[in-house]
């Protein structure tokens, strides 16, 4: 179990890491990368003194499927973004939007609460947002912060994602809605290629694009944004009320949630999505995070104490691997919610 001083430290940095949108696009270049040069020597440091590999070997194999699964569904659904956008019988045509009563209602307000509507409308979270608060947690174990292994955490994390996003493949290759901004097509996509062979194909060989030209029933990046959330309330509330560092604890989760909210609002009054796209992500999203919650169970798999004094189990190759793969994985899942 983390000591108070370790939970109290994560929750603070989860805070932190929680305006990561605000506050570093402002800071010096110089400053901002001798902060990340810092991050990056603590993290190391962190792995090279970390004790117990063995309670994250076990679960390697769980994770390496996991993150198999989740990669492979992004691939396969960059293609169908593509060819739900190339089939699309009214791409070329000047397709109204559909009518969004939450947006018109937040629009409505600005006349006389513009200090509301600018809340709403402000980028105070995007993806790095969000995957900061992720690693946070999954890192946390190399200072012993939650009773779980960061490996299995982020199992569930890629299970989650890989489930929510072929349920989103699913609806939107079945139904085809417009895009919120008419035009979208021809800004964005090149013409059909002639054979059915050379479309698929121009899916992984050309397109080079997060987000299609129609609506894609709900909102990837929302479902991406509230795993955060989801995994910080699944396994970082092992406190007991009224014990050290549990108001802070409750505050950064509750934080997390509140922008979840706010960056999904943001994106219904920029026009990105619709509002019921982020309904929808956030609802489909929880579900499967529930159903898959066997994967790594924060019950059954939490791990027992362990004494400081015992000797530090040997080190992994692969788990160093793997982590060096998953972050540059998570770099790319930045640039596409930045995109």
């Amino acid at each position: 179990m983390a000591s108070d001083m370790n939970a109290t430290g994560l929750a603070l940095f989860i805070l932190c890491s929680l305006l990561t949108s605000t506050i570093f696009p402002s800071l010096p270049d110089l400053l901002l990368r001798s902060i990340i040069l810092s991050g990056a020597v603590l993290l190391l440091l962190g792995l090279l003194k970390f004790k117990r590999w063995g309670d994250e070997t076990k679960y390697i194999p769980r994770f390496v499927v996991c993150f198999s699964l989740a990669m492979a569904e992004l691939s396969i659904e960059n293609c169908m973004v593509w060819l739900v956008s190339a089939t699309d019988k009214r791409k070329y045509d000047n397709v109204p939007g559909l009518q969004d009563n939450l947006r018109l209602a937040i629009e409505m307000t600005y006349p006389t609460y513009p200090l509301l509507y600018r809340l709403a409308a402000a980028r105070l979270a995007d993806a790095l947002t969000f995957l900061v608060a992720l690693l946070a947690l999954a890192f946390s174990v190399l200072w012993d912060q939650v009773p779980y292994s960061g490996f299995g955490i982020m199992s569930r994390v890629m299970a989650t994602m890989a489930a929510s996003r072929s349920l989103r493949v699913a609806c939107f290759m079945s139904t085809v809605l417009p895009n919120p901004h008419p035009g979208c097509y021809q800004l964005r996509f090149p013409p059909v290629p002639d054979t059915v062979w050379e479309t698929v194909m121009a899916g992984y060989t050309t397109i080079r694009g997060f987000g299609g030209c129609n609506d894609l029933l709900f909102s990837g990046h929302a479902a991406f944004w509230v795993l955060a959330p989801l995994a910080h309330f699944t396994y970082y509330r092992t406190r007991s009320k009224g014990s050290k560092g549990h108001s802070l604890i409750k505050a950064s989760n509750s934080l997390l949630w509140a922008f979840l909210v706010q960056a999904c609002l943001h994106d219904v009054v920029g026009g990105h999505h619709y509002s019921v796209d982020m309904i929808l992500a956030v609802v489909v999203t929880w579900a499967c995070w529930s159903w898959l919650h066997w994967v790594y169970d924060p019950v059954s798999e939490k791990l027992s104490p362990r004494n400081n004094l015992a000797p530090a189990d040997a080190r992994n190759p692969l788990a160093f691997m793997l982590i060096a793969v998953g972050l540059v994985a998570a770099g790319v899942i930045v640039i596409g919610g930045r995109a």
